[in-house]
């Protein structure tokens, strides 16, 4: 998975003419590393231990990079960034955050049956490209 992910972000910088920076590349290679949505500053605690001081604002910088890009996630609700489970997915993603332990379950509206869509739509809307749609929830072994 590590590898396949690593060539998408790879290839998805290609297709948008973006710069692969050595600093874009530690920090996705760590958050596609993380099995649990990590913050900014404990992303920077990891890079520190490894050697690899970056400043807190390049990381955020970084990370809303690779969040334009839709291959990483904000958890809005707990302020922190994981790695998109499906990033060649067309639909909306939910991120399922276990409100306990954080554990994400990522799915997308058409799987979950969900009509974004179409309720946007009656009311006049346009769902905004690369959005995903955060779900608290209670995952098996927390509820």
């Amino acid at each position: 998975m590590v590898s396949k992910s690593k060539s998408t972000a790879l290839d998805r910088c290609y297709t948008a003419k973006h710069s692969i920076t050595p600093q874009r590349m530690l920090v996705i290679d760590a958050l596609i590393n993380q099995k649990k949505p990590i913050s900014a500053y404990n992303l920077k605690k990891h890079l520190d231990v490894k050697g690899e001081e970056l400043n807190i604002a390049t990381i955020y910088r970084i990370l809303d990079f690779w969040c334009s890009l839709n291959l990483v996630h904000r958890i809005s609700s707990i302020n922190k960034f994981i790695f998109c489970a499906n990033p060649d997915e067309k639909h909306t993603h939910i991120i399922n955050c276990c409100q306990k332990c954080e554990t994400i379950i990522e799915s997308c509206h058409e799987k979950m049956g969900i009509d974004i869509s179409g309720g946007i739509e009656n009311l006049g809307l346009t769902l905004a490209s690369g959005s995903h749609l955060e779900v608290p929830v209670f995952c098996r072994s927390c509820s």
